[in-house]
């Protein structure tokens, strides 16, 4: 009887041990499985990675990387659901790109090239703060005539971007175009914004063919009157030679001037902006005063300076000075009257032989 007892208590001790043990077994198994569940439903997607990449680059004023990242975006698996946002983020972002040329239009000679860069200048606005946007890839192509350029660029920390043009081969239509733009390979494929293509015209201009400024500056001569004509008269025979003269001013500030005449980049930029000219005559007029021989004779001397200088490149492109020309009156004011006549005179006379091949180099 005992042994009876004993072995059905063991077959229950086996048969709850074994249920347990079963049932521990599927609880652990059941856990993990939901664990993996759980992990797989928690991972962000592609989608939502390249979003939120595209967002801070955003953020952080790399507009560059946020485009790239919200192209690849668009083309990525993930969640469908985020293909609304992406596609106005993108919208949006390309919305506030825009672009400008740093002189559009530039004069050229066949079998030269220019001495400073196409520069393109990329920006990003928001309300009317505007932002540079660096880094970003531009790509440079004559599409119309031939001329040898440097291609590729990339945006520095002002947004700008440069292409040198090396030599202008052919010309058509008297005209070369270049055209800039954003130009951005991403995953084997080219992506490229038309809203931020521009054009480059270089065109062909003589000198003749350009507007030239006259600015004039006169020196010890307040008191005589033709003083002020002597300018005129030199422009005069620039007209003459078929040159596209507009009237400049008579130069009151010494330091702007001699600043201006010796090629000071900030002198000419003033002048650049007063008179809206490529080309820029300084006239330099000066009397002085040499000699008084008796109460009613007097002596005096002129000196006349001219220099055309390339607003565009600071360099002096003309030169002609013509000094010591003397002058006889018997009152100063006629003795420097007399002086400036004459040196105005054989100045006009060397122009009309000069100014005829005038050519910028």
């Amino acid at each position: 009887m005992l042994s009876k007892i004993v072995s059905s208590l063991a077959v229950i001790v086996l048969i709850t041990g074994c249920a347990t043990s079963t049932k521990t077994g599927e609880g652990r198994k059941g856990d993990e499985s939901i664990e993996k569940q759980r992990t797989i439903e928690l991972a962000p997607t592609q989608k939502e990675v390249l979003l939120r990449k595209a967002k801070n680059y955003q953020q952080n004023g790399d507009y560059a990387n946020a485009l790239i990242n919200i192209v690849r975006a668009e083309k990525a698996e993930g969640d469908e659901a985020l293909n609304d946002e992406i596609s106005q983020f993108k919208n949006n972002l390309i919305e506030n790109l825009n672009s400008r040329a740093i002189d559009a239009v530039m004069a050229v000679e066949i079998g030269k090239g220019l001495d400073v860069p196409l520069e393109y200048m990329v920006f990003y606005m928001e309300g009317e703060v505007i932002y540079p946007v660096f880094n970003f890839p531009v790509a440079f192509e004559v599409r119309k005539g031939e001329a040898q350029i440097t291609g590729r660029s990339f945006t520095d920390s002002n947004g700008v971007a440069a292409c040198e043009v090396i030599k202008v081969e052919a010309l058509d239509e008297n005209e070369v175009l270049v055209r800039a733009g954003v130009s951005l390979e991403i995953e084997g494929e080219i992506f490229t914004i038309q809203k931020l293509q521009i054009d480059f015209t270089l065109h062909y201009q003589s000198v003749k063919e350009q507007t030239i400024s006259f600015v004039t500056y006169e020196s010890n001569i307040d008191r005589v009157v033709q003083s002020s004509t002597s300018g005129k008269q030199i422009e005069q025979v620039f007209i003459k030679n078929g040159f596209s003269v507009v009237h400049g001013m008579n130069e009151t500030n010494r330091e702007l001037f001699v600043g201006a005449t010796s090629g000071d980049a900030s002198a000419l930029h003033v002048y650049k902006e007063k008179l809206d000219s490529r080309l820029i005559a300084f006239t330099y007029i000066e009397s002085v005063f040499s000699s008084k021989v008796s109460e009613s004779f007097y002596f005096a001397r002129a000196k006349i300076i001219l220099d055309i200088v390339d607003a565009s490149t600071n360099k002096v492109v003309f030169n002609s000075v013509i000094e010591d020309v003397k002058g006889a009156g018997s009152t100063e004011e006629k003795a420097w009257t007399k002086a400036i006549n004459e040196a105005t005179g054989e100045f006009i006379e060397r122009l009309k032989n000069e100014i005829s091949s005038l050519e910028i180099e």
